[in-house]
């Protein structure tokens, strides 16, 4: 990901509010803006003739851009970045709206179904794209491991990560322990492998059953081979990603032509670039913002990201975040993403403690 990095003074105070009232208007009509509605509507004690001398030096410094020879200007991602930066106001959260997301949230409780209400929620409140990423489960600390036995030659495993995470899986067995034992065996696993993640627990238990003594403990290697079966069938998962809302674009006029229509859905079908941005945000704090040519498939496809990481910084969860157009509401938008992010990570937390209980 590629960051243009710019600092405060780099604009002196009249370009920095020039900048900001046209990102403003761009945002909120779509259309070029002139130096006359900037005189106009802007609130400037400046005639269109000195608003032209600023915009001009504006787009010099590549923070604005002229589409047609006639037309007025539009912000470019250089311009964007500025003002995410530094000029950004973003507005409060209402308390109807945290409630309705809190509410919204505590709805669910198993992995699948909260993020799915997140993409959802996303996507409702902010008319953008909603995402919700899972990344990949090699890496789920377990607390413990658990079997069921839920039909003839079925046994349900449910594994419970330390972050609260829990993960079903459904394993045939032609010969399955009864009750007893498969309590023996959760408890053995659970009190043997608590704390690892998960393709060590793999690893570990691959290498007892390869170990002399599994030859000679028909329970141990039973354990053994019953627990690496139900890893294994779990890991293959690498990662989820869903998305809500992707008809919202067609309602962008950036999208309207059947070019760029074309274009945006190939990217929802395509998702490895996507998904690879995900990864990459999940290694750093806070909430991340990208737009257009700062990563490949923002460039792409003329897309911004707005995403924060959910879950903790040593074992975290996902992402989730919106997509849209580089002209979106970054001010409203950045702290819903937020908010819900750390709504997230509040219901993960409270079910990893009621586990724990």
């Amino acid at each position: 990901m590629a960051r243009d990095l710019m600092n405060f003074d780099e604009l002196e105070t009249r370009s920095r509010d020039v900048l900001r009232e046209i990102v403003m208007q761009y945002v909120a009509t779509g259309e070029p803006i002139s130096s006359r509605s900037l005189a106009r509507r802007g609130g400037f004690e400046l005639s269109p003739a000195s608003l032209r001398n600023v915009m001009a030096d504006l787009e010099d410094l590549g923070y604005l851009s002229q589409p047609h020879t006639s037309a007025g200007r539009v912000p470019t991602d250089r311009g964007y970045r500025f003002f995410i930066d530094h000029l950004m106001k973003s507005r409060r959260l209402s308390q109807h709206e945290k409630d309705v997301i809190d509410e919204r949230v505590s709805r669910a409780d198993e992995l699948d179904e909260v993020m799915h209400h997140a993409s959802s929620l996303l996507s409702q409140l902010s008319n953008q794209v909603g995402l919700a990423f899972i990344p990949t489960l090699h890496h789920l600390v377990m607390r413990s491991m658990d079997f069921v036995q839920v039909g003839e030659r079925k046994i349900l495993c449910v594994i419970v990560g330390t972050n609260g995470v829990i993960v079903n899986q459904i394993i045939e067995i032609q010969d399955p322990p009864g009750r007893e034992e498969l309590l023996r065996i959760s408890s053995f696993i659970s009190g043997e492998f608590h704390g690892l993640a998960l393709e060590i627990v793999r690893e570990r238990m691959l290498n007892i059953l390869e170990d002399e003594r599994a030859r000679h403990d028909t329970m141990l290697a039973r354990t053994m081979r019953l627990g690496s079966e139900a890893v294994s069938e779990v890991l293959p998962h690498e990662r989820e990603l869903h998305l809500e809302g992707a008809t919202s674009i067609l309602d962008k006029p950036e999208f309207a032509d059947a070019e760029s229509m074309r274009k945006t859905f190939l990217a929802f079908e395509e998702k490895e670039k996507l998904v690879d941005i995900l990864n990459r945000c999940l290694n750093e704090d806070g909430l991340q913002i990208l737009v257009g040519a700062e990563s490949q498939f923002t460039r792409n496809y003329n897309f911004s990201l707005i995403a924060t990481r959910c879950g903790s910084a040593s074992s975290p969860l996902g992402m989730v975040g919106v997509i849209g157009p580089t002209r979106m509401e970054y001010g409203r938008l950045a702290p819903l993403v937020d908010y819900i992010g750390k709504a997230l990570s509040r219901k993960i937390e409270e079910s990893g403690a009621d586990n724990r209980d």
